[in-house]
């Protein structure tokens, strides 16, 4: 499956310059991105979860290359929105609330829904195109890359679509069953299935099944990070050390389900 990446945003507070870190001191809550985009009364109301996904799906539409290019796509344009594990800290506390016979907001669970924060965003946008909304394990992020190629192939979305993926470290309640690296970080990529001038790099992603699934040591330190970060890390190195000789750097990523590879050609003009 061969993608072409427009553009790229990421976060996550394991890159401090990306979470505006100004003090060592600085409390967890004042790293969140501030989006200035969405109007103030809907910004106080907004989750960490929903703010570091809206702020890079605003970064990835709004980048130069891609506002030059074609104003009109930062309103009008497909989402496949990925998550692991959806908004779990407020879904917590809802579970919470209901066994202690609380009653809860149902404003709090409309936005602790699955699909609740692209349909934010598409609100926002005034953008009525379609939104999918996936969860598919350690595989979310590359299921992602599957149904964004599937539907601009079959022709169900034309010209660009917006991956969108994000996830939080697990609420401290469930912070025994962690089987990953626990990190709060949210990516959005502008994809579509053939190059334009303003291509950054062509991504070809195949899998295939496990024979026998992968088991981590419960050590935190000995997990690995989530694919999205992996892929970032994989992705910003490999275009950073890439020549214009149109080589590939290749990435492997595997799940307990699945290998997934990764083929990037960083060259925009080999894309």
């Amino acid at each position: 499956m061969k993608l072409y990446i427009e553009s790229i945003s990421s976060w996550s507070t394991s890159c401090p310059e990306q979470a505006n870190l100004a003090e060592k001191a600085q409390t967890k809550s004042s790293l969140w991105p501030k989006l200035e985009f969405v109007p103030a009364m809907q910004r106080r109301r907004l989750s960490p979860f929903a703010k570091i996904a809206l702020y890079t799906a605003e970064q990835a539409l709004s980048a130069p290359s891609v506002s030059s290019a074609q104003s009109e796509v930062s309103g009008q344009v497909d989402i496949v929105f990925s998550s692991r594990h959806g908004d779990l800290h407020k879904t917590a506390e809802l579970l919470t609330e209901l066994t202690a016979n609380q009653d809860i907001s149902p404003s709090a669970f409309s936005t602790s829904v699955h699909n609740a924060v692209p349909g934010l965003y598409s609100i926002l946008k005034q953008n009525k195109q379609a939104i999918n909304a996936i969860s598919a394990g350690k595989d979310s992020f590359f299921y992602a890359f599957v149904d964004a190629y599937a539907r601009l192939k079959s022709g169900r979305t034309h010209n660009k679509l917006l991956i969108v993926h994000v996830d939080r470290e697990l609420p401290e309640l469930y912070s025994s069953f962690q089987d990953e690296q626990q990190v709060d970080h949210a990516v959005s990529i502008l994809v579509t299935l053939a190059p334009t001038a303003t291509t950054q790099a062509s991504i070809d992603l195949s899998f295939s099944a496990l024979a026998e699934p992968i088991i981590n040591s419960q050590d935190p330190l000995a997990l690995s990070l989530p694919a999205a970060l992996c892929f970032m890390d994989w992705f910003e190195k490999t275009v950073t050390s890439s020549t214009l000789s149109g080589s590939s750097e290749r990435h492997v990523f595997g799940s307990e389900r699945h290998i997934w590879t990764c083929d990037l050609s960083a060259s925009a003009a080999h894309a």
